[in-house]
C-alpha cells in the first residue's frame, strides 16, 4: 500500500508539473463526446463540491490559475490566501463557478450543468448545513491562531458570525435548495453578463 502511495504521489507531483491551469485543458460542449463519462462525472461533481464548500469558507481570488484538473476529471483548487469573504477582487460572484467550467459541463443550458451539477450543489450544501456547528466549533479553535482572516479584534467573533451566516441554518431544506440555486444563477449572470 505504501508503494501504491509513493507511485500516486510520483504521478501527482508529475502530474503537477505538466498540467497547465484548468482554462488550458477545458473542454467546449462539442468535445464532451469524445470525453471517459468517468472523467466528466468526476469533473462535475468535484466542481460542485468546490462550489459550495468555497462558498461556504468564502474564498477568495478564485481564477483558472488557482484550479487544477486531473487526467480522471477531478478538479481541485491551489492557494487559499483569502477566506472568509475576503477578495482581492471588487464585486466578485457569490460562487466561485467560472465559464470554462460550465462550458466543460456541455454550457449553462445542458442537463448536465442543469440538472446534475445544481442538483450535486444542493446536496452538498444541504449535507454541509447540517454539520455548521462542525465548522463554527473548528474555527473557533483557530479563533487564536494568528491567521488574519480568522483572528480578528474580539476573538474571531467577527469571522465567526460571516462563517455561520453563509451556511443559513435557519432555512429549512427546500429554503436552502432555493437559495444555492439564487446563488448559482446570480454567479452565472456576473460570468456571463446578458448582451442587453
Amino acid at each position: 500500500e505504501d508503494e501504491a502511495d509513493a507511485d500516486e504521489l510520483d504521478s501527482f507531483a508529475g502530474l503537477a508539473a505538466t498540467t497547465p491551469p484548468a482554462a488550458a485543458v477545458a473542454m467546449g460542449p462539442a468535445a464532451l463526446s469524445d470525453v471517459d463519462p468517468t472523467a466528466i462525472d468526476n469533473f462535475v461533481r468535484s466542481c460542485a463540491g468546490y462550489c459550495v464548500i468555497t462558498y461556504l469558507l468564502g474564498v477568495g481570488d478564485r481564477h483558472l490559475d488557482n484550479l487544477m484538473l486531473c487526467p480522471d476529471g477531478r478538479m481541485f483548487h491551489i492557494d487559499f490566501g483569502y477566506i472568509l469573504g475576503r477578495d482581492p477582487k471588487p464585486y466578485p460572484p457569490p460562487m466561485k463557478l467560472c465559464k470554462e467550467m460550465v462550458d466543460a459541463m456541455g454550457g449553462a443550458s445542458s442537463e448536465l450543468y442543469r440538472t446534475t451539477f445544481v442538483s450535486l450543489c444542493v446536496e452538498a450544501f444541504n449535507i454541509l448545513r447540517k454539520n455548521t456547528n462542525l465548522f463554527l466549533h473548528l474555527f473557533h479553535l483557530m479563533s487564536h491562531s494568528g491567521l488574519p482572516d480568522i483572528s480578528d479584534i474580539g476573538g474571531g467573533q467577527k469571522a465567526l458570525l460571516k462563517l455561520e451566516e453563509r451556511f443559513h441554518s435557519d432555512l429549512s431544506d427546500e429554503e436552502a435548495a432555493a437559495h444555492i440555486v439564487a446563488l448559482l444563477s446570480e454567479s452565472l449572470t456576473a460570468i456571463f453578463p446578458r448582451a442587453v
